[in-house]
């Protein structure tokens, strides 16, 4: 998410711009004080201060009553007060005189530029050289296919769609050449494929498994074609490179030639580059041994450039045939082909170098450093270089001239600051965050100014983003990202941002409404279903104690890496089962053996249930490290809040029984927690819900805030409606469950799963790192999530579950619903609703497992709930289709 400075920096720029806040009430962290020892203090009042300096107000501003309205907007927002917050921004947005708020109004709230879906689903993006086309891919073998879209129009135009990969425009953005995959694999082929699935099957080694997977590729590349399609009219011609396994194509400057770069058939130690052009014999241009890759014809048409054994770096004269090479990597050329620039390592350091392409001579190291260093990038003319480097524990992005001269720190955040690609003169593109979750920025060079650029101008739903590209005018950019937060499904949207079309106030007054609509109604939704616990639930809440938890990290904290082949692990299994033993629990020790002389254990603790002791819920974290570093954050932080809600709840039992576990081996592979799951199926464990949660400790700024990863809707709102009603905790949410611990839930017991993580807003530099220490960790932070779980947790073991067995028959006009009696035995009775003919919501009670419906229209979605003898309904909806 957005860093609070930015919009701070960005609000205090001008005064047409929305000064920063002059004036507002107290805020929430004021009101509930959150950091906790000298560290955290400090850092909050370093984090604070410049917004205490830019807020200062003047005689005018103090006067100014649409500054007073923004600025108690502005906080109330941070505080994660957003119905108060979007309440006001409506109201300044219509008071005359308040649109010159729009551009930090809009930015707080969502995007400042046009975005447009191009498609549903698609990776693999760039625009032509023109700026009037866009292409992108989607499928695998037998379904894949290359897109191309006219983005000249109004609105987006598809114009071809071609059955390959690899696609490159021409210059002159009238042509497009693209790598046909074989369509009737040889008999070689198939077998190779009839090969593969069988040791996949048979699970055979790793190294064999990648060894026949590039035989493969391989195969493929040798049968598949080079295809050259004119644009305008769609006629097609093949160029014919059999014994070539083709890896990489690209037009000359010119676009007279198609350089394309592969494995001579029979070797695969070596690739040469070829020159196709029409009506002549091909050419090869490039024999040297060694694999040759990441081909850039250099505008102007003098060079080629290109790397050799992914460490050399080869600058080609393409008139004298002559080439000069130097040892490096990440070549990056201008835009108008004068300067290359790249990264090399030299006497123990890192250099980030400059070479005139243009005037000759020898690379100029404009940057040596012991610090790593990346990703560089050129100003359009050469004049400038943007790289990555690392100070300290993350990347920070700096500008240098190509003479060396006039270094200087672009960027600030705590989190990593990576992939900068200069979008024009004084403007560049880069990206914060790591790969689960990057956001784009746009810096001016000169000032240091960021904007954030993409955003699904939602206030919960966070939209991670994988691949960007930037028209060669600098006015558009191209963005692929799960915009609507769902990272389970394959598909990520591909998105068009116009430059150079800012939204307008309608637009941004839509967009604000609709979000207030969904707030009101979470919060609404959030007291109706905690009403009859919630007395009880504050009361646990309020037990929740930061200093406890502060005391537990410590201790595991000084066991050191608790990764299962070091002594920490078994330490902390002694230690999580003697703390749940203090509170009186008779702790499972789950031990196993996940590899041959390895030994190691889950650790479960149960609470058996008043009501149902049969029926389960489970709340877990693993508590294990990666082997480098202590996990301080990843995941002591989320095993330690874990054991402060087993603390509080150890003398409250609930309804139904909660386990509590403590697992081991997820960063060897979600080890405990597959392990869990297969104790529970033997033993039959009824398992209702679950929540796993994983790095919750680490705090980008003053907000305490976390995302819940969910794979269940219902228990996504009950967990914003636990963090609403009861903590100070700030929450997003992402449809998420791959790669943890809750994966094993979802396969053993499909979609019972929520929880709450950093990551797909992993801001924490230090995660897998062995600075992932103690002071790095927000305890009050942790708390926070700890009184989220607890409230959590509460509500679902005292709940109905989700019903099962939803079943609607037609008959006639009705329907006929029938459903699966709850397996709770405090259920009453069952709300029934649907949408009539006119969208009007209808519900309906009854006492059975059956409800006859009249009106109902085909396509209508049926959606029952259980409602027990204290008013709690199912923390989700069973939902079916009307035939």
């Amino acid at each position: 998410m957005r860093s609070w400075r930015d919009d701070l920096r960005r609000a205090s720029s001008t005064r047409a711009q929305a000064p920063a806040p002059t004036r507002a009430r107290a805020s929430r962290s004021a009101r509930h004080p959150r950091r906790g020892g000298s560290m955290e203090y400090t850092r909050s009042l370093t984090l604070l201060l410049p917004a205490i300096l830019l807020a200062a107000p003047s005689a005018a501003a103090a006067q100014d009553p649409l500054q007073e309205l923004y600025d108690s907007a502005y906080v109330n927002w941070q505080d994660g007060a957003y119905p108060d917050a979007l309440s006001q921004l409506e109201r300044l947005l219509q008071t005359p005189g308040g649109e010159r708020f729009l551009e930090p109004v809009a930015l707080l709230t969502g995007e400042l530029y046009h975005a447009t879906e191009i498609a549903p689903d698609g990776r693999a993006i760039q625009f032509s050289p023109d700026g009037r086309l866009v292409a992108y891919e989607t499928g695998t073998r037998e379904t894949l296919r290359t897109h191309i879209v006219d983005i000249s129009g109004a609105s987006p135009r598809k114009l071809r769609e071609v059955r390959g990969t690899g696609l490159v425009f021409s210059p002159d953005g009238l042509r497009a050449a693209y790598i046909e995959p074989p369509s009737r694999p040889s008999a070689a082929l198939k077998a190779a494929y009839d090969d593969l699935q069988r040791l996949t099957a048979a699970r055979a080694s790793r190294e064999e498994l990648i060894r026949r997977t590039r035989a493969i590729a391989i195969l493929e590349a040798l049968e598949s074609r080079i295809k050259v399609q004119d644009l305008v009219s769609g006629r097609e011609r093949t160029i014919e490179a059999e014994d070539l396994a083709k890896t990489e194509i690209t037009f000359s400057a010119d676009g007279s030639a198609l350089y394309v770069a592969g494995f001579p058939r029979g070797q695969t130690d070596r690739t040469v580059i070829v020159a196709f052009r029409d009506g002549q014999r091909p050419a090869e241009v490039v024999t040297e041994p060694g694999i040759h890759e990441n081909i850039m014809a250099v505008p102007g048409g003098k060079h080629l450039v290109y790397t050799v054994n992914r460490r050399t770096i080869a600058v080609r004269d393409l008139s004298t045939g002559e080439t000069r090479t130097f040892e490096g990597t990440q070549p990056a050329l201008s835009a108008d082909g004068s300067t290359l620039a790249f990264i090399a390592q030299a006497n123990g350091e890192n250099t980030v170098n400059v070479l005139s392409l243009s005037a000759g001579g020898d690379p100029v190291v404009v940057k040596r450093t012991t610090a790593p260093v990346a990703a560089p990038a050129l100003s359009p003319d050469g004049s400038l270089v943007v790289y990555q480097m690392m100070p300290r524990e993350d990347w920070e992005l700096f500008v240098v001239a190509s003479d060396g001269t006039n270094e200087r720190r672009l960027t600030y955040e705590i989190q990593h600051d990576v992939e900068p690609r200069f979008i024009d003169a004084k403007t560049v593109l880069a990206l914060v965050g790591e790969p689960r979750h990057r956001r784009s920025y746009l810096y001016d060079v000169e000032t240091g100014e960021r904007t954030r650029l993409h955003h699904n101008n939602t206030v919960r739903t966070v939209a991670p983003e994988y691949e960007w590209a930037v028209s060669r005018d600098g006015t558009k950019v191209l963005i692929v990202a799960d915009r609507d937060g769902n990272t389970i499904s394959p598909e990520r949207q591909v998105v068009l941002l116009d430059l150079t079309r800012k939204v307008t106030k309608d637009e941004v007054l839509a967009r604000i409404r609709a979000n207030l609509a969904r707030e009101q109604d979470l919060r609404a939704r959030a007291e109706k279903m905690f009403a009859p616990i919630a007395d009880e639930v504050r009361a646990a809440v309020q037990d929740v104690s930061a200093t406890r938890i502060y005391g537990y990290a410590n201790d595991v904290y000084r066991l050191g890496s608790k990764h299962i082949t070091q002594p920490g692990n078994h330490r902390a299994i002694e230690y999580y089962a003697a703390k749940l033993r203090q509170f009186g629990y008779e702790p499972e020790i789950q031990w196993f053996e996940p590899r041959p002389g390895i030994r190691t254990a889950n650790v479960i603790a149960t609470l058996r249930g008043t009501v149902d002791p049969d029926l389960v819920y489970v709340v877990s974290s693993h508590f294990d490290s990666v082997e480098r570093g202590p996990g301080a954050d990843d995941n002591s932080s989320g095993a330690t809040a874990l054991l402060e809600a087993a603390r509080v709840l150890a003398k409250r039992p609930q309804p139904r029984t909660i386990k509590f576990a403590f697992f081991t081996g997820e960063e060897s592979g979600l080890l405990g927690s597959r392990e869990f799951v297969r104790r529970a199926a033997e033993e039959g464990l009824k398992v209702l819900g679950a929540l796993n949660n994983d790095m919750v400790g680490y705090a980008n700024d003053v907000r305490l805030d976390n995302t819940i990863r969910y794979s269940n809707h219902g228990l996504r709102d009950l967990q914003h409606a636990a963090a609403i009603l009861f903590t100070g905790l700030i929450t997003y949410d992402a449809e998420y469950y791959r790669g943890t611990d809750a994966a094993a839930f979802y396969e053993a017991w499909g979609d019972i799963i929520a929880g709450i993580g950093s990551y797909p807003i992993l801001g924490n530099p230090h995660y897998h790192e062995e600075h992932d220490v103690l002071e790095t960790v927000d305890q009050r932070l942790v708390a926070e999530v700890s009184k989220t779980t607890v409230a959590s947790i509460m509500l679902m073991a005292a709940s109905p579950s989700r019903l099962t067995g939803l079943e609607v028959t037609r008959r006639g006009r009705d329907v006929e619903a029938r459903w699966a009696p709850a397996v709770e035995s405090d259920v009453r009775s069952y709300v029934v609703a649907y949408r009539a003919p006119g969208g009007e919501l209808r519900t309906t009670t009854v006492s059975e497992p059956r409800a006859r419906l009249s009106d109902v229209p085909a396509g209508a979605e049926i959606m029952v709930k259980a409602v027990n003898d204290r008013g709690l309904e199912s923390w989700d909806w069973a939902r079916a289709t009307a035939p």
